[in-house]
């Protein structure tokens, strides 16, 4: 993460944007890396890393979303998506677990299978202890000492999508994610909504995306911990199939900047 002490209880984090794949891992799979790097949120942590007023501590992934995905629970997975199965946790598979795309995802952003055989257990249990909770470990430790210091913390996530849905629907340009009104209290996600709605962007909120583990787990606003999930349309910032910055890359920075400064600014006041 960028920064040594949190001048800031407005902590940003980009889990999709790492692109690490470890060697057994590439010795392992089934996809073309093209085709894997068309899964990741390319670019979003250089979106954020702007100078910011506070030099707001900016934490992002090393790994790849395709190895181990950190938006997801520890344990969202199937025994039997493993030989031998993992034995150190115990599984509790959710529907992306069922979908093939839990921690360690099994099908590719193309449904494709990931890899060649079944991945040992030992494996994905080192690539969870290595990834998966040295992310979480480090981002329990920001926040806590965010709450520590000032009583609250407001976690961004920030995320890409592409441009059209599955189906063919264009994305607006972002969408707003507080797990339906539960991650985040209402007058800071208001105030997020208008602030983007000046630069002229078309905002969505909670469709098609709602915010995943890192908001459902980080979101407590009863308790001063607010977590919003910020899914960028990757058109307006970046050329989808190359992944290099568009014409627009700039002015989309500009924009995030200035939202986190605004937020930074009338923080105490959104949170009364």
């Amino acid at each position: 993460f960028k920064n040594n002490e949190i001048n800031s209880s407005l902590i940003l984090s980009s889990p999709h944007s790492g692109s690490f794949y470890p060697e057994d891992f590439l010795s392992l799979s089934n996809i073309q890396l093209p085709d894997l790097i068309q899964n990741e949120d390319s670019l979003v942590d250089h979106l954020i890393d702007e100078t910011l007023d506070n030099n707001n501590i900016i934490l992002k992934a090393v790994w790849s979303r395709s190895v181990v995905d950190v938006n997801r629970a520890i344990n969202d997975f199937h025994h039997n998506d493993f030989d031998p199965p993992i034995i150190d946790l115990e599984p509790l598979p959710t529907k992306y677990a069922r979908s093939g795309i839990g921690v360690i995802p099994i099908r590719s952003g193309i449904n494709d299978k990931m890899y060649i055989s079944k991945l040992p257990g030992g494996v994905g249990m080192k690539w969870l202890n290595l990834a998966w909770r040295s992310y979480h470990n480090t981002l329990n430790n920001l926040l806590n000492k965010a709450y520590s210091k000032s009583g609250h913390y407001v976690l961004f996530d920030f995320h890409s999508m592409p441009s059209f849905s599955e189906t063919k629907q264009k994305h607006a340009d972002i969408v707003l994610g507080d797990c339906h009104g539960k991650s985040i209290g209402s007058n800071f996600i208001d105030f997020i909504e208008t602030q983007l709605k000046k630069s002229g962007l078309h905002i969505k909120r909670n469709s098609p995306y709602s915010g995943g583990y890192i908001t459902e787990h980080y979101g407590k606003p009863k308790e001063g911990k607010h977590t919003i999930q910020i899914e960028i349309n990757r058109s307006i910032y970046l050329n989808e199939k190359s992944r290099e910055k568009n014409s627009n890359f700039s002015e989309c920075k500009k924009v995030l900047s200035e939202l986190i400064n605004q937020c930074e600014k009338n923080k105490l006041n959104l949170l009364s």
